[in-house]
């Protein structure tokens, strides 16, 4: 197996690619606020002193600046602070830059530009190693040209700011370091956590048959991995009930169509050696092969419902039942064993029912066949009492009748056998009884659901 394609490394994956993904996203929102947070402060710190000399100047307007601040305060035409500005930059491309321009807006090197409450514009001007904040602030004179500006190169500033961001970048990443560990230990035991119930599952479904397969119901979560167990679980079972619906197939027909096919193939061979001047002897071997192919059609149309699976078409319909048994006593007439065999039919001719019509003569022919072989004299007698149909005989009867109901053997001598019976019974949710308290000979009970 590929090992980066199985679910295992997936999980791992995922769970480090999202650790990394969310110290970045952190990281840089560390960092945005840690810039706007410094600009902001440093703002400040420029409007509160500017604020203070302006109101110095407003009140002496002759008022020297120089022993106030370290900054440079100018009282001018913003053409003249432009060419103040070019003292702080050494570059004498910038300088020209700077002369070429007529207001601090249009300089190529302005950077953010912020606004505070009192009015004040703070303008930032970047080149390489300089950088140089710039306030400026209406006089409210009569001169409205002239403004107050406030000049402060914050170079070393942003040096020191950019060491503080070294500082914090290798701490960052230190603490990746350690997040990406344990991420890693991290999707390690999720991925066992998911992985560990699959291959459970696969343990169990390598078991080497049926018996030993233990079902999974009950055992996981009702979850994806659940829900696959229970399908894995019903597919077995299918499994299972198609491999036994495949044996008993080939048990019965080796065992049932080797009659009819013995017989056909002996009247078959006496016919063709029978005289052409005795017609009636060619009939009756003729007659005899018919019925074997005959049996041999019944067999084949049984053993292929008993072969479908569940659920398979089992359309109903509205029948005759008087009808139904008299066609299925006419069709093994020839069984009989005496002629003194009475065939008996105690069902109204009235009597309709909404069922499987081709299932329950299957049923029926299967029983009253076995009754045919097994009865010497006396009578067949079909009745039926609300949804039970009784058929009963005066036959050689069934000794141990339960353990035949269980059992899934052929009878031998019974045509279809009567196990066979209690298998189509079952398909079709239907009660296969047979009375263990007749003592007269044999009586079958189908209950129809």
């Amino acid at each position: 197996m590929n090992i980066i394609q199985s679910i295992r490394f997936r999980i791992i994956f995922a769970c480090i690619f999202f650790s990394v993904v969310v110290s970045f996203c952190y990281a840089w929102v560390t960092f945005s606020s840690l810039k706007y947070n410094s600009d902001e402060l440093f703002n400040w710190y420029l409007t509160q002193e500017a604020q203070v000399l302006l109101a110095k100047y407003q009140q002496n307007p002759h008022q020297d600046f120089a022993n106030m601040t370290s900054a440079h305060v100018v009282i001018s035409s913003e053409k003249e602070a432009l060419a103040k500005l070019t003292a702080f930059f050494p570059d004498n491309k910038v300088k020209e830059s700077i002369a070429k321009t007529s207001t601090l807006n249009a300089l190529p090197l302005l950077g953010p530009v912020f606004t505070t409450e009192q009015g004040f514009i703070i303008y930032e001007f970047i080149s390489k190693h300089k950088t140089v904040h710039v306030l400026k602030a209406s006089l409210n004179s009569v001169n409205k040209e002239e403004y107050f500006f406030y000049f402060v190169d914050v170079s070393d500033f942003i040096n020191y700011d950019n060491n503080s961001e070294k500082r914090i970048l290798d701490m960052f990443f230190k603490v990746l370091a350690l997040i990406f560990l344990l991420s890693l230990l991290i999707g390690f035991w999720i991925a066992k956590q998911v992985v560990s119930p699959l291959t459970r599952l696969a343990t169990s479904v390598d078991a080497d048959n049926y018996k030993a397969y233990q079902p999974n119901q009950g055992k996981y979560f009702n979850d994806e991995i659940g829900f696959l167990a229970r399908r894995i679980d019903s597919f077995v079972d299918k499994a299972h009930e198609m491999i036994n619906r495949e044996k008993a197939f080939s048990r019965d027909v080796s065992h049932e169509l080797r009659t009819p096919l013995a017989s056909s193939r002996a009247a078959i061979e006496l016919a063709l050696v029978t005289p052409a001047d005795k017609p009636e002897h060619l009939n009756k071997y003729l007659q005899r092969a018919a019925r074997a192919n005959g049996d041999m059609s019944h067999l084949i149309e049984t053993f292929l419902l008993l072969g479908r699976e569940k659920g398979a078409s089992n359309s109903q319909t509205t029948f005759n039942l008087h009808q139904l048994v008299e066609d299925s006593f006419a069709k093994h007439n020839y069984l009989k064993r005496d002629d003194t065999v009475t065939c008996i039919n105690l069902i109204s001719p009235d009597l309709t029912l909404i069922s499987s019509q081709r299932y329950l003569a299957i049923i029926l022919d299967n029983v009253l066949r076995n009754a045919f072989q097994h009865t010497f004299d006396g009578y067949i007698k079909v009745s039926c009492e609300h949804s039970r149909i009784l058929i009963e005989d005066t036959g050689e009867g069934i000794a141990n009748s339960k353990a035949l109901v269980q059992s899934d053997n052929v009878l031998e001598k019974s045509g279809v056998g009567l196990s066979i019976v209690r298998r189509l019974c079952e398909k079709l949710a239907w009660r296969f009884i047979i009375d263990d308290k007749y003592t007269q000979g044999t009586r079958v009970i189908i209950e129809i659901a």
